[in-house]
């Protein structure tokens, strides 16, 4: 499959992305629900805010001209089997993506990519992570019903170098009259686990101490993430309509 039509380089950010990129870490209780389902927060600025336990949340929204909830659901699954469709996502930042499962059978397009885990090595600013991204059903994060007019992706992440479960993420795709609003939301620091249990208690110990907790997460590595989300979704935006209509609709 020849895919350089859609290798194209990255572009500005959004003049809107660049002024909640300037602006500092906000202090701010939240917990699992304050962007989740029916709980959606919507209204809540994009950035970055950190709570007292020094675990943080980030809003990151991007608007996606041209694009449908259908055309997201339909990404997902098509982008995670493979190294070279998860460099169209980013090009600068994305090194590699695999999955362990053959999706091929799957009909719909939420089930190529719900209950997979998906592997991938990215740089998140100057940092390569190895990560573990575990696509779960919307009802886990609050949602009741998804329909044409706005999908949910929401996925655990571990750490594949330490093994940690350290973070969960939401992308609530909204239907508009340009296209679609993404709202992007992560939680970093929450609840983190292992798979194995001296290591889990271990770090359920340690991390309830916020000195302890600052080694593993601060403002940097939040800023990082915000910048690269901003970076792929306005991305995404660009190349998604076309590649859609080019492949899927054949």
């Amino acid at each position: 499959m020849d895919l350089s039509k859609y290798q194209i380089p990255l572009g500005n950010l959004p003049h809107s992305a660049e002024l909640i990129l300037a602006k500092e870490t906000i202090e701010f209780e939240f917990n699992d629900c304050t962007v989740s389902g029916e709980i959606s927060n919507q209204e809540l600025e994009d950035g970055i805010y950190k709570n007292k336990e020094n675990s943080y949340f980030i809003k990151c929204t991007t608007q996606m001209n041209g694009v449908t909830p259908a055309m997201i659901d339909w990404w997902f699954g098509w982008v995670i089997p493979s190294t070279e469709r998860y460099k169209l996502w980013h090009p600068k930042d994305h090194i590699s993506s695999h999955i362990d499962e053959d999706i091929s059978h799957k009909l719909s397009n939420k089930d190529k990519y719900i209950g997979i885990d998906s592997y991938v090595d990215e740089y998140i600013g100057k940092k390569l992570h190895s990560l573990c991204i575990s696509f779960v059903e919307p009802s886990s994060y609050g949602f009741s019903e998804i329909n044409e007019n706005f999908t949910a992706i929401c996925a655990g992440v571990r750490n594949m170098d330490s093994g940690i479960h350290g973070g969960n993420l939401l992308h609530h795709v909204v239907v508009n009259e340009q296209g679609s609003t993404m709202y992007s939301y992560f939680w970093l620091g929450m609840h983190p686990s292992h798979l194995n249990p001296l290591k889990d208690y271990l770090i359920k110990f340690f991390t309830k101490y916020k000195l302890v907790k600052a080694i593993l997460l601060n403002d940097k590595i939040a800023k990082d993430l915000l910048i690269h989300c901003y970076e792929e979704m306005n991305h995404l935006s660009k190349i998604l309509p076309d590649l859609y209509n080019d492949l899927e609709k054949k």
